[in-house]
């Protein structure tokens, strides 16, 4: 059974991403979907990525399957993938083959699946505060803040949301508007919240959030952060746990 994308520069991103927080991924592949999780050991972060059938360029799957893959590995050979490389995922019982693919030219790398992991949980939160931001302008306030403190501090209100760096010697901050055209859409419905998580969690995400086509940030107070993305048939959801202050 196998699988092939016309582009592998966005499951790069994914891979590469989620190899700086977890050691593994639990991959569930069945007739109309490709499901990626990857969950860091303190249960911190969670990575979901959903590719349906039609946004494939091949889908060759009976059934259903599940693999557990080393992250590690799985980076290292998604870091040699070149931008307009196609790529397919295949499989044996104890083996997980990616191949690119680009002018006629095929590289193959073959690695051992991992042993299964615990179950990664499914998460469903309301949230009372719902933002659609330019996910560019978001991936620059994340680069403008990330080297200045560990903690990134969420607040917000109907036609704003504030995204502060904390740390022991200061703090900085970018505000977010529908008057400047950083915030495409909102539904606050707590207004006034503010909620802190780890910056680093954040930054891990930076790459996928700068191929997104639309970018959906929901959160509120004592709740998780939860990023979702949408880029070419693939559907994001991270989510990251708050700092207990």
């Amino acid at each position: 059974m196998s699988i092939s994308f016309s582009s592998a520069r966005l499951l790069r991103y994914v891979v590469v991403s989620a190899s700086k927080f977890s050691e593994t991924a639990v991959i569930n592949v069945s007739e109309s979907e490709f499901t990626f999780r990857a969950i860091d050991p303190s249960r911190t972060a969670l990575l979901i990525i959903t590719i349906p059938r039609e946004s494939a360029t091949a889908f060759n799957i009976n059934g259903s399957e599940q693999l557990v893959v080393s992250l590690d590995d799985l980076s290292k050979v998604f870091r040699s993938a070149e931008r307009d490389d196609m790529v397919t995922l295949s499989w044996t019982q104890s083996t997980l083959s990616v191949s690119f693919e680009r002018r006629g030219f095929t590289r193959t790398f073959t690695l051992p699946l991992a042993t299964p992991v615990e179950e990664i949980p499914e998460i469903e939160i309301e949230y009372p505060n719902t933002y659609v931001l330019s996910p560019l302008l978001l991936y620059d306030c994340i680069t403008g803040l990330e080297d200045v403190g560990d903690v990134l501090r969420v607040e917000g209100r109907e036609d704003e949301l504030r995204l502060k760096a904390e740390s022991e010697l200061g703090e900085a901050e970018v505000v977010l508007s529908k008057e400047r055209g950083g915030i495409e859409e909102s539904d606050v419905r707590e207004p006034g919240f503010s909620v802190s998580y780890s910056m680093e969690f954040v930054t891990n995400i930076k790459p996928i959030v700068k191929v997104a086509e639309k970018l959906t940030l929901k959160t509120g107070s004592e709740l998780p952060l939860y990023l979702e993305f949408l880029s070419h048939g693939l559907l994001a959801k991270y989510y990251v746990a708050p700092r207990a202050d």
